[in-house]
């Protein structure tokens, strides 16, 4: 310890002496480790950080499976919930909650929020303290009293009044009295995300969205919308509760066989990132996490091997205070701890700083992230003990690579060698001067950032794409308004009068084209999915329904959209304006081709079968499990259509019927219009908004954009423009310390060989000479290292081609681009030392040391 602490004093005064360089070091790791701790910062809040649940460990999710499909799993009733819940041997407790989308009304405007509709025993069940008091159990039922359980940010959104308790917020159009306000953090059963209130189970009739058009309460057994949390009993694991379970799903089905056929319960943990009937795990995030993590560690790399060439340079000037120690009899092994803590406390207080700068760039990206995710995102960038923690290994294996092996080379010399003046001098050629340890250093850091430069080159590739992609519609001239009438209690008929008086005052503003409704937009929030078979055949294990996009449109929604008609005709007004029980629908190319391989679709006949929804970046509602199956004749073929970018959806099939067929509540209205230009846009997008205020004063409009900036504010965009600006933030510090230390050695290497290059001059040779032959050399090491780099930007390409859009596991612009430009940098870094060396002093450079 004595000599740890003498070491510490040292090295102290070894830094404070050499400031420039202990900036430049410091500087080069908080660089490497800011990046680092940032990345883990993000991996930490999703993957690891607890949430604010007491016990966590204990809690489990309760899942409904069918028997005979393994694989097709749905929600609870709330007659089904009660039932387990009061008459289990498995858990202490046992929670029901869901999710709905629900309209804020704030002076005269609407604004769409989440809210967890949740059992009186949610927070109970969680362990969680409440400013207030939780919901009662008689708040469970329908036609109780409207309250709310408020959330700390809600809290502040609406401006931190300190008598939030007892006051109203007006909700679907009612008001709800707050009765209780969350602690701070608090995200229910997920991390990081969560909804903005808390709605009890009484008010589910009123809040809950009707996405499949059914229209079922609460009360109903077949209205399966309900996940559920248990906490289990002491001594009670996985499998006793499954078997447990297994007993109680029998005794379910017989009580009750038409609701419960073919189902079993069993337990598996929760999800940190998602509420789903599914168990499902946080798989899906921990590629792309150990993607990120890698990439940044590549960056510490590429600083670490800059600061040992660093260190290296500035050991050589210590090489006679090392000789003289070993002369008079120093160890060796003190020599290298020595230089190795000096090493460590540059990399604590480059990691200090590191976590500085970690704290700052996530707090950019997290509030990036907030305006545009749909719920609400609660992140503290304070570093916590696993960030710390995480920051020191970084440090210490920073110093390993930087700090260790310079050591151990310089606590080795040659005491003799080195007790003379001119130890500093390379006179080694060919190719042992090539491969030296500085230079092969340096093509490491060449070839790591070159790989860096490559992958940001493919995400800005993938961003572009994105922002130009082709989906079978059009973006241009086209404005989207969503409007909700039951969030103003408007039932199915006063909402049909509504939309048919909208589309008649829309389509008369002078300009527009057409006017369409929808109930789902392409690359929205809300998916909808239903599974489809030919009606002269049943799904089966070996042919399976095909899962669709579904959508229910009007008559000119084609039109609108220009997606082009292939076969057949669309909807026509009878079928989309008025009630009906026609059964007709639309599908894509997809969907013909692959229902019927080489035939004809059109004028055949669907059945809507049971079959999960394609996954998609926001809410998917699977509306055919637990639904009559409905036979629908096929009156026309349509284009295919994208509905998302970074969850391969380009040959996802489509099915469309008429909104006179299906009604809903919440629709989307597509309004073309004639001209273009942001002058053109910013006034229809007032006509829009003024015709709807003259239909209805008090209908919420609860957006209004254009197509492309709901495109462009969606977050798929966001995704794969946050990747692209994150590897090119990576990318510029990889070349910024490749390029430092390219230089650096070129610098040094004209130092050492100034007597050489003296004598060369005095012999004869000119100026350009020995330019281009120290510029030679340095090419040299950059040909090298950028060899070295095509190989592993190859392969890294290989790795990232299935999180990208529209790019392939090699593109040659980007390859050829980022070479370019490395290649460009590092001449300019073997310049400037080679020009100082072609101006030196023939006289000055001979009598050099």
């Amino acid at each position: 310890m004595n000599h740890l602490w003498q070491d510490v004093r040292y090295g102290v005064r070894q830094l404070l002496k050499r400031p420039g360089f202990s900036a430049a070091a410091i500087l080069v790791l908080a660089l490497g480790i800011g990046v680092n701790s940032a990345v883990f910062s993000l991996i930490n809040a999703f993957l690891l950080k607890p949430v604010l649940i007491e016990k966590a460990e204990e809690l489990t999710g309760l899942f409904s499976r069918d028997s005979k499909h393994p694989d097709n799993y749905r929600g609870f009733s709330y007659p089904n919930y009660v039932d387990i819940r009061d008459n289990n041997p498995v858990f202490s407790n046992l929670l029901a909650h869901t999710m709905a989308m629900i309209g804020i009304q704030e002076g005269d405007t609407t604004r769409r929020a989440f809210a967890g509709v949740v059992s009186s025993n949610y927070f109970a069940t969680l362990g969680v303290r409440l400013k207030g008091r939780a919901f009662t159990p008689a708040e469970e039922k329908p036609g109780s009293p409207l309250v709310v359980v408020a959330t700390t940010p809600y809290w502040k959104k609406t401006g931190q009044d300190p008598a939030l308790l007892g006051k109203q917020v007006r909700i679907n159009g009612r008001n709800f009295t707050i009765v209780g306000i969350t602690p701070e953090g608090f995200t229910g059963t997920t991390a990081m995300v969560g909804p903005e209130l808390f709605l009890p189970l009484g008010a589910f009739n009123l809040v809950m969205n009707d996405f499949d058009g059914r229209g079922k309460v609460l009360a109903d057994r077949n209205n399966d919308t309900l996940i559920l949390v248990g906490r289990f009993k002491p001594g009670v694991t996985q499998q006793i509760a499954d078997t447990k379970l297994a007993v109680i799903a029998s005794q379910m089905e017989k009580a009750f066989p038409a609701e419960n056929k073919d189902q079993t319960l069993i337990v598996r943990p929760l999800s940190r990132m998602g509420i789903s009937t599914n168990p499902s795990s946080d798989t899906g995030l921990r590629m792309p996490a150990l993607l990120l993590l890698s990439l940044a560690t590549v960056v510490l790399l590429i600083a670490s091997l800059n600061l040992a060439n660093m260190m290296m340079t500035r050991g050589s000037a210590r090489r006679k205070e090392i000789a003289i120690r070993l002369a008079i009899g120093g160890g060796r092994r003190r020599i290298v701890q020595q230089l190795v803590t000096e090493g460590m406390m540059l990399a604590i207080l480059g990691g200090a700083a590191g976590l500085f700068a970690a704290s700052w760039g996530t707090t950019l990206l997290i509030g990036s992230l907030s305006r545009m995710a749909p719920m609400e995102v609660i992140f503290d960038v304070t570093p916590d003990a696993r960030v710390i923690g995480a920051t020191l290994l970084f440090c210490t294996f920073s110093t390993v690579i930087f700090g260790l092996f310079p050591a151990w080379k310089l606590s080795k010399p040659d005491v003799w060698l080195d007790l003379k003046e001119n130890s500093g001098e390379d006179v080694s050629g060919g190719a042992r001067r090539l491969f030296s340890r500085r230079n092969i250093l340096v093509m490491a850091q060449l070839s790591l950032s070159l790989m860096m430069l490559s992958a940001a080159g493919l995400f800005v590739r993938s961003a572009m794409r994105a922002a130009n992609i082709q989906p079978g519609f059009t973006f241009d001239n086209e404005i989207l308004a969503e409007v909700d009438p039951s969030l103003i209690n408007y039932d199915e008929v006063h909402g049909r009068q509504v939309y048919r008086a909208l589309e008649e005052r829309l389509r008369q503003i002078p300009g527009v084209q057409s006017v369409a409704l929808a109930a789902t937009v392409p690359f929205g929030m809300v998916r909808l999915g239903k599974g489809i078979t030919p009606a002269d055949s049943m799904a089966s294990a070996d042919h399976p329904a095909l899962s669709t996009r579904f959508n229910v449109v009007s008559e000119d929604y084609f039109q609108t959209l220009n997606i082009p008609l292939l076969q057949g005709r669309s909807f026509s007004s009878g079928e989309t304006m008025a009630a009906t029980k026609t059964r007709v629908a639309i599908i894509d190319q997809v969907a013909a081709t692959k229902l019927w391989p080489g035939g004809n679709a059109l004028g055949r006949h669907i059945r809507l079968t049971e079959g999960a929804a394609p996954g998609a970046a926001g809410i998917t509602v699977d509306s055919s499990d637990s639904e009559p199956p409905r036979e629908l004749e096929v009156v026309g073929i349509v284009g295919g259509t994208r509905d998302d970018i970074i969850m391969g959806g380009a040959n996802q099939a489509h099915l469309y019927v008429p909104f006179g067929q299906e009604y809903r509540a919440n629709m989307q209205i597509h309004v073309k219009f004639a001209g273009g230009g942001t002058d053109a846009e910013t006034r229809m997008l007032d006509s829009v908004r003024r015709e709807i205020r003259s239909v209805d004063e008090r209908l919420p409009l609860l957006a209004l954009k254009t197509l492309r900036g709901h495109l462009e504010s969606g977050m798929d965009i966001w995704v794969v423009r946050t990747g692209a600006q994150v590897l090119e933030i990576f990318g510029a510090i990889a070349i910024f310390l490749a390029v430092i230390g390219l230089y650096g050695v070129n610098a040094q290497a004209v130092a050492r060989r100034t007597r050489e290059i003296g004598i060369r001059m005095a012999l004869g040779a000119d100026a350009g000479a020995t330019l281009k032959m120290i510029l030679r050399e340095g090419l040299r090491v950059t040909a090298v290292g950028l060899g070295a780099g095509f190989l592993l930007a190859v392969a890294l390409g290989q790795l990232l081609r299935g999180i990208l859009y529209g790019v392939g596991r090699i593109d040659p612009a980007v390859l050829i681009g980022a070479s370019a430009i490395l290649g460009f940098v590092a001449l300019m870094a073997c310049y400037f030392p080679a020009r100082k060396a072609s101006q030196v002093d023939p006289m000055i450079a001979l009598r050099y040391e």
